[in-house]
């Protein structure tokens, strides 16, 4: 299993608008970069978006890749830039939707935005 370090989410990212079926069904991801922006996908989006500050240097990092200032290098990094690739690859646009679990397999539609901005 990969390391999340810092990035690890309280709850699970799934972008259901762009990959309906999952990451890991769709085929584009290997097991692990899924298990990565399942369990990180929430952080990484704030931090890409500057709705969270970076609490450490890896997280620094991190925004500095998705600024284009440096290449992705840790796993959680090229999990994200294959994410965002796939996106453009597919002509799809990020969307501010997504959907959660809360651990008990019961999935909400919520918005990722009003999530960040009440916590």
């Amino acid at each position: 299993m990969a390391d999340f370090g810092s990035f690890k989410a309280t709850k699970r990212y799934f972008d259901d608008e762009n990959f309906p079926y999952g990451f890991k069904a769709s085929g584009d991801f290997t097991r692990v970069q899924a298990e990565i922006l399942e369990a990180c996908g929430r952080t990484l989006y704030a931090l890409e978006q500057a709705k969270q500050e970076p609490a450490d240097d890896a997280q620094k990092r991190f925004v500095s890749v998705c600024r284009g200032e440096v290449p992705g290098e840790s796993e959680v990094e090229k999990a994200w830039v294959k994410y965002r690739e796939a996106l453009i690859r597919k002509g799809k646009v990020f969307t501010m939707f997504s959907t959660y679990s809360d651990g008990d397999d019961d999935y909400v539609d919520d918005s990722l935005d009003d999530d960040l901005s009440a916590a």
